[in-house]
């Protein structure tokens, strides 16, 4: 990392959450990849604070000019007003492309406002779009490509002493109009090594205090990751392109002390573990199980990213609800064979299925998360993951939602959607984005399904994805009715997303 710089201000920003105005499914989440970053800056010598406009503000919300988005925390002249002057390096987090257009507007308030000071951006977009976001945020300075660690601390030793830091690898910029890439870092394999996130620089207690995360609260949640990448390749999916397909993970023995750190430091009651992909190694999972076990900690905790079957077999998931996991969600995609297949989705179903029916015999509650309209899709094939979607919560599955499917930068699919002349590169594509999360109807101009109108994935995804299957779930297990009532008004936890969505709205709409 070379030797101990001077002393250097950096100032990393984490902007308002921008999403449809009055969707219920739209909640930030604490900056985990800013407080990693934090934690290598410090360790490094450097002087770090953190901006995190949502955490500082999470129920501001704000209409944006259109009228149909918002954005949830300070605003750009509120995160101006926090910047110290002494900063020397502005790190921000771009990682969601539908934030681009208003996040153009933050880098280039922040350049008006510190025209001497260094931007650099990094996250999914900026991997995903280096060149074009350089072009089309003149402000910017910097990119940083993939895993930022290294590459962040190496960029302000060089800051700190004057030098040029254009020789750094793993970013990009531009030069007299010229597009110049340095080349990629290797990624960290001993990830052990990396400092724990330095949530001293974020409000991460607003977070835990008002039981605010990725999925069901447990009182006091923390979001925490235990591995890094992901082994596969889904053609929907940036990982390839921000993290390759490398996958690298914690010992079980580093995970623990953070966990039992966080115990002490926040009086933390649950983990939510934010990874990309969590279980692949059966052993290392049940070797995780039975330390937890051991040493009693009294956590719940959840999986709510999207998780494979291969390791989830009948030894495992007996074992994950010993050691009190109880919330796991699965990412089966579709149900179709053929877009499986076409999409490079990895999996059995058949297998898969199994695996869901054992975790609910365990009392674990599950998730399953669908996604219709990939541009190849036929009619049979949409029919065949709608078969299944209603399937899985017949058997029990406590929520099925279905996403209309959305093509992200950095992904096979984008790729091959752009070629096409399918999406523009400009403000209406990137605003479109947002409805993944809601049921407005998006492009504007028509479905990226080549075979099933964009209509008629909409009245699939309301009627099927979402009332149908809420509606088994609760008809064929009415106790959940109560349950589900009593956690929104009463507990300081949730047992699912819609009902830890419920209990956001209900809070904002007190405090409005």
């Amino acid at each position: 990392m070379g030797s101990t710089p001077p002393k250097c201000l950096v100032t990393l920003i984490r902007g308002p959450f921008i999403g449809p105005l009055g969707s219920l499914n739209n909640e930030p989440t604490p900056p985990i990849g800013l407080a990693y970053l934090a934690g290598s800056l410090k360790a490094a010598g450097f002087t770090v604070r953190g901006i995190d406009a949502c955490g500082e503000a999470l129920d501001q919300i704000t209409p944006l000019p259109d009228g149909k988005l918002a954005y949830h925390g300070l605003g750009i002249e509120e995160i101006i007003l926090r910047l110290d002057p002494e900063t020397k390096v502005i790190g921000v987090s771009t990682m969601f492309s539908h934030e681009w257009n208003y996040y153009r507007q933050l880098i280039t308030a922040l350049k008006k406002a510190f025209p001497n000071t260094v931007i650099i951006a990094g996250g999914e977009h900026c991997t995903a779009l280096t060149e074009y976001t350089l072009r089309d945020c003149p402000a910017l300075d910097y990119c940083a490509l993939g895993e930022g660690e290294e590459t962040l601390v190496e960029f302000c030793e060089q800051v700190a002493r004057g030098e040029n830091p254009k020789n750094t690898d793993g970013i990009a910029f531009l030069k007299e109009g010229q597009y110049i890439q340095n080349k990629r870092r290797a990624r960290v394999k001993e990830i052990d090594r990396l400092p724990w996130p330095d949530w001293d620089s974020f409000p991460i207690r607003n977070y835990l205090d008002g039981g605010v995360g990725s999925g069901p609260s447990f009182g006091r949640s923390m979001p925490m990751v235990a591995t890094r990448g992901c082994p596969y390749q889904c053609t929907f999916c940036s990982n390839p392109a921000m993290w390759s397909n490398k996958y690298y993970l914690r010992s079980v023995e580093d995970v623990l002390r953070e966990i039992n750190f966080y115990r002490k430091k926040y009086d933390i009651t649950g983990v939510q573990f934010y990874d990309l992909t969590a279980i692949v190694q059966k052993k290392w999972t049940l070797n995780f199980c039975e330390k937890l076990i051991e040493q009693n900690l009294e956590l719940e905790w959840s999986l709510p990213s999207g998780t494979r079957s291969e390791a989830l077999d009948e030894e495992v998931l007996p074992q994950l609800w010993k050691a009190n996991c109880k919330y796991l969600v699965y990412a089966p995609e579709s149900g179709s064979e053929t877009t499986l297949r076409l999409i490079k989705k990895k999996i059995n179903l058949k297998k898969m299925e199994q695996s869901i029916r054992t975790a609910i015999g365990c009392g674990i509650v599950v998730r399953t998360n669908m996604i219709i309209g990939f541009p190849h899709e036929t009619r049979k094939n949409v029919w065949e993951t709608l078969r299944m979607q209603i399937r899985f919560a017949l058997m029990g599955v406590e929520e099925a939602p279905l996403y209309a499917f959305q093509p992200y930068p950095g992904t096979e699919l984008f790729d091959y959607l752009l070629h096409k002349n399918m999406i523009q590169l400009n403000h209406d594509y990137f605003d479109s984005l947002c409805s993944l999360s809601t049921g407005r109807l998006s492009p504007p101009e028509g479905s990226y399904c080549e075979h099933v109108g964009r209509w008629e994935l909409h009245l699939y995804r309301v009627f099927i994805g979402l009332f149908l299957t809420y509606f088994i779930s609760y008809f064929f297990h009415p106790k959940r009715i109560f349950r589900t009532f009593k956690n929104i008004f009463s507990a300081d936890r949730s047992t699912t997303v819609l009902e830890q969505r419920l209990k956001d709205k209900i809070r904002k709409m007190k405090l409005a």
